[in-house]
């Protein structure tokens, strides 16, 4: 007779899991074990928060379902940090913790926490089973709702004296998903009546349809509008260095919907003056996303549901292009290309490397390569590579604010595009949350170049700092240069090198592209604000 852990990953297997991404425990053993026989691949990891990263940048960059098998007890709670992350991007992973046996259930048992409490407000759906029998069946169900709808992480606890058990369960087929609908002809006929009637309308989309997770509904509909969408996906909002003087455009448009945006702080929908008043906001958001919130009177809000974002995208380039829709005045398309794309200008100085001028040599190393991949992860420098870098595929740090997993997140991207070269940038801040999984890309062999810009401070606080107390109040925000991240990847068995100011970085950037294997080049740079027009509000 199967065990419950065998018939738990041969039905993950059945679902096309083919890799997991964890960190090994007591509890989950059983799992490991049964891994064998389903020939899923383990990617073993040094810290259970990056396995969760992982398996985020794995969903977003192959389409499936990301999965992140942890312990219990304290590697649970490691986990839930980078969870709040996968929540906040949109993203369908799921995450397997062991558990505390039942039968010790309230009695003190090994690493006992009542871990669904814990993830239940940050997870789409969590569940314990109380039986073997229920495993499947919760599994099924975190399967469906993690692809469901807009995508998110579900958590499956499980005891591990169920998952020692011998049992009489057979895995279970693939998971039936609910076909994924469009809007009703009557709230699409409101969409089309008002862009029709708008001059200038502005339409932005939230995480989980990017350009890089979904390129069909993107080009379809840009296409159909002649206009550029823009994927608010930032937590820096209207801020964020990619989107240049996007204000500009928000300010001067007379329609916005929102495409499965929540309304949030980062829309702009909650400053005084960034949209016009009386601006019409049309906020289409699956049936499971939160209705917005009233702002204020100021901006009307019509709220229209559907089942699936992507699909309501390719549904209006239809009907768009069918009817022929006038979308816009003549001259809009150009005035919010103007504003997207405006950066400002800077000046280099005798401190040390611009980051302006990094990434115009990182942008060249990128146009070289075959299949570029780039990951910003961190504040200020980073801002300056989103503002100056761009590749067909990309991934942030994302709206839930938290930076670290730059490197999780290369390691996922590698596993899910093998072919890929992973281009991934961040701070010296940044660097040192998962700076051990280097190791783990140097036993996955995966193919990133990883640049640090160093300039020795944790720097958006140090900008915060200026801006808020004045230039004389900087305090504790502090790195130095004893910190050699080159040395340290060399000794996690990556090749690593320092790059001055006046060292030759297109020839590091060369060398690091040409090498077999994961690759870091510590690059010393002036510490300079974010290029954004705007200040970011909370």
């Amino acid at each position: 007779m199967s065990s419950a852990s065998s018939a738990l990953i041969q039905t993950l297997a059945n679902n096309g899991v083919e890799v997991i991404f964890s960190l090994s425990g007591n509890q989950i053993m059983p799992l490991y074990d049964a891994c064998i026989d389903a020939n899923i691949r383990i990617i073993h990891t040094r810290h259970e928060g990056a396995a969760v990263y992982m398996a985020e940048a794995y969903a977003q960059l192959s389409g499936k379902l990301g999965v992140a098998l942890v312990t219990a007890g304290p590697g649970l709670l490691n986990a839930v940090s980078a969870l709040y992350s996968a929540a906040r991007s949109e993203t369908p992973i799921l995450l397997i913790s062991g558990d505390a046996g039942l039968g010790m259930d309230g009695r003190g048992g090994f690493q006992e926490l009542d871990q669904c409490a814990i993830t239940a407000p940050i997870t789409k759906h969590s569940a314990r089973p109380l039986n073997a029998a229920a495993i499947l069946s919760d599994l099924d169900h975190c399967i469906a709702t993690a692809l469901s709808g807009t995508p998110g992480p579900t958590h499956l606890a499980l005891a591990f004296d169920l998952l020692s058990q011998t049992t009489g369960l057979d895995a279970a087929k693939q998971v039936t998903l609910p076909p994924a609908n469009a809007m009703s002809q009557s709230d699409l006929e409101t969409v089309i009546k008002a862009i029709d009637a708008a001059k200038h309308p502005l339409i932005m989309t939230g995480p989980q349809a990017n350009r890089t997770r979904q390129p069909t509904a993107n080009t379809a509909l840009e296409a159909a509008l002649g206009l550029p969408i823009i994927c608010l996906e930032s937590a820096r909002g209207l801020s964020d260095s990619f989107y240049g003087d996007l204000t500009a455009a928000l300010k001067s448009a007379d329609l916005v919907i929102h495409l499965g945006k929540l309304a949030d702080y980062s829309t702009g929908l909650h400053a005084s003056g960034r949209i016009t008043k009386g601006t019409p906001i049309i906020s289409i958001l699956t049936d499971d996303q939160t209705a917005p919130m009233p702002a204020h009177d100021d901006h009307p809000i019509t709220l229209i549901r559907t089942g699936n974002i992507p699909v309501s995208m390719i549904q209006l380039a239809k009907v768009i292009n069918d009817r022929h829709v006038s979308v816009c005045d003549a001259d809009w398309p150009g005035a919010v290309t103007a504003s997207i794309t405006r950066r400002l200008a800077w000046q280099a100085s005798d401190r040390g490397r611009h980051p302006a001028a990094l990434t115009t040599q990182l942008q060249s190393a990128i146009n070289q390569a075959a299949s570029p991949i780039l990951i910003a992860d961190g504040g200020e420098f980073c801002q300056w590579v989103q503002a100056g870098c761009s590749a067909p595929r990309r991934m942030i740090n994302g709206p839930s604010g938290a930076i670290g997993g730059g490197i999780a997140y290369a390691i996922g991207a590698s596993i899910a595009c093998p072919e890929a070269e992973i281009f991934l940038v961040m701070g010296d801040g940044t660097a040192g949350f998962y700076l051990g999984e280097i190791h783990t890309a140097v036993r996955t062999n995966a193919n990133i170049t990883a640049i640090i810009g160093n300039d020795y401070r944790w720097n958006a606080e140090v900008q915060i700092q200026i801006d808020t107390y004045g230039p004389d109040r900087v305090y504790g925000c502090d790195l130095d240069e004893k910190a050699d991240y080159a040395a340290a990847a060399i000794g996690l068995g990556a090749q690593g090198q320092n790059v001055g100011p006046d060292d030759d970085l297109d020839a590091a950037l060369g060398n690091a592209s040409a090498f077999q294997g994961p690759a870091v080049l510590n690059v010393l740079i002036d510490g300079q604000a974010a290029p954004k027009f705007i200040p970011m509000k909370l």
